[in-house]
């Protein structure tokens, strides 16, 4: 019989890897509740308009990643991409602009994008990320940068850059969009056949083309800085400045653009060069524009996400958690009572290993060595009859005799 594999381009989460998914998702929790966010779970699946609308339809996403069938009612479905544009279409579906002046949310799942597999860069993969709908101010995108530095920082990553441009509003990028294509068009032929096309649909993307030769052609380009309304370069400025007050250390790059069109103004990276041609860990910026386009609301927005992946291959290893107590217990008449002490342990939020299957004591002492406890609670017909149990400390390798009571308190 074939045994059945998983699918390419997807990977099981389990025990190293999965003792770090679970510590990322732990502290992820804790620092955007400290800053005043709240969970949010989209589906997984959504009306592919949403993801046309938001996203761009010229985007290297929607044009060749996207996962998108029909179900059986004949209606174009696709596994969300990215995240953003679930939040907004939740936030706008039910009325949250009308119950709060801002919202901030996190959300952590499964994402979807036909890709060539390699590392760090799955076709299912893992996001967390935060959105802040309702919020103009440059002090927002400075603070929500800095809290996306300290996500990283708190999972022990170092050796990061954070990488931060303006790209301004929509009357700025049509202008600096004609400059562009203006200086590009003279070596049009000698770009990569995916920014040629580019030039065309989004040539803003092609700063931000991996490929050497379109590299080397963009390093003279028009910077869009100087293209930014007085506006715009102040909104800027203070988020630099901000930044600066943050302690945050960055660098601006006028080639960061991000890969979809949602965005406006403020945008950024965290990179490492420890994870080769797929440097970037963490991204976003601001994005004004997209409650307009999708439910002509005049909201502003701002956002990031992090590749869990590529976090976890930054990380150093998570100690599995640790059991603290293992029962052996002698004698078929014992095992009820074993039974019962693990459940009144386990109620006071002590870890407990119990075997199922009566053992001798040599068997028992392996298998405590192997789950490598904290104590082993030993128990016999003798004991159960004194209302006892006999707790060995491996640390001080002693043991004492101790009832039941005694034996939770001293545990706790």
């Amino acid at each position: 019989m074939k045994l059945i594999k998983a699918v390419r381009g997807t990977k099981d989460i389990l025990e190293g890897t999965a003792a770090k998914y679970s510590y990322i998702r732990r502290v992820a929790e804790d620092l955007f509740s400290a800053y005043g966010f709240s969970y949010i779970k989209t589906p997984i699946f959504e009306e592919t308009d949403l993801f046309k609308r938001g996203i761009g339809e010229a985007t290297d996403v929607v044009e060749k990643e996207m996962y998108t069938f029909l179900d059986r009612g004949e209606r174009s479905i696709t596994l969300r991409p990215e995240g953003t544009a679930s939040v907004v279409r939740a936030y706008l579906e039910n009325k949250i602009y009308a119950k709060e002046d801002v919202s901030k949310f996190y959300y952590m799942g499964s994402m979807f994008r036909y890709e060539r597999p390699q590392a760090g860069r799955q076709r299912e993969f893992n996001q967390v990320g935060v959105e802040v709908l309702g919020e103009h101010s440059p002090l927002l995108d400075a603070e929500i940068i800095t809290m996306s530095y300290h996500l990283l920082e708190k999972l022990g990553i170092t050796d990061l850059e954070v990488n931060i441009n303006s790209i301004g509003g929509n009357e700025t990028r049509q202008k600096y969009r004609q400059a562009l294509i203006d200086y590009l068009t003279p070596f049009k032929d000698e770009l990569c056949e995916d920014c040629q096309r580019r030039i065309e649909t989004n040539p803003l993307r092609v700063l931000d083309c991996k490929v050497e030769t379109c590299k080397k052609h963009t390093q003279d380009a028009p910077s869009i800085i100087d293209s930014l309304s007085e506006e715009e370069r102040n909104h800027y400025e203070e988020v630099k400045k901000y930044l600066t007050i943050f302690g945050i250390p960055y660098v601006e790059n006028s080639r960061l653009v991000r890969g979809l069109d949602y965005y406006s103004s403020t945008v950024f990276e965290i990179v490492t060069n420890k994870l080769g041609a797929q440097g970037t860990v963490l991204g976003g910026g601001r994005y004004d524009n997209l409650l307009k386009q999708l439910g002509d609301k005049e909201i502003p927005a701002f956002g990031f996400a992090a590749g869990v992946e590529r976090i976890m291959m930054l990380m150093e290893d998570i100690p599995a958690k640790e059991t603290d107590v293992y029962i052996a217990w002698l004698g078929e008449n014992v095992c009820e009572f074993a039974m019962k002490l693990a459940d009144t342990l386990r109620k006071e939020n002590i870890k407990v290993a119990v075997d199922f299957n009566a053992k001798g004591m040599k068997s028992h002492m392996k298998k405590a060595d192997k789950l490598n406890v904290k104590y082993t609670v030993i128990v016999g017909e003798d004991e159960m009859e004194k209302g006892v149990v006999v707790l060995k400390d491996f640390a001080s390798r002693t043991q004492e005799e101790l009832t039941v009571d005694q034996l939770v308190e001293k545990l706790k």
